[in-house]
């Protein structure tokens, strides 16, 4: 790994490290008696069924999608960059349409007129 590699991987973690302090903020937001409101409420922002792309998931799904662009022009030895690339891309689509749908459909169990404010 390049010196120049090695400071893009530090800011990569850097990042990384913010979105984990963002995700221990929420858990924590979680961790005492909710109602069903703010549940769906904090849920919807995990997933919004009507802009996908604007949720924390449709975000993390940009990511990989990016991720999977760049794994496919990564040259391998030996090995097919387009294999790890489709890996990744599945990932995506999965945290899109598996995990958003089933989202969705919790939020609206949790709270049916829920929408987003």
């Amino acid at each position: 790994m390049t010196g120049r590699s090695r400071t893009r991987l530090d800011r990569v973690r850097a990042s990384a490290g913010i979105v984990k302090l963002a995700v221990q903020q929420i858990e924590d937001e979680l961790g005492g008696p909710v109602d069903a409101e703010f549940l769906a409420g904090t849920l919807r922002e995990l997933f919004d069924d009507a802009f996908p792309q604007d949720g924390v998931l449709g975000s993390l799904s940009q990511l990989l999608t990016v991720a999977s662009r760049a794994a496919a022009l990564t040259p391998l030895d030996g090995e097919d960059a387009e294999s790890a690339a489709c890996a990744i891309e599945e990932a995506a689509a999965f945290v899109a349409d598996s995990t958003g749908m089933r989202l969705h459909l919790a939020t609206s169990t949790l709270h049916p007129q829920g929408e987003r404010s």
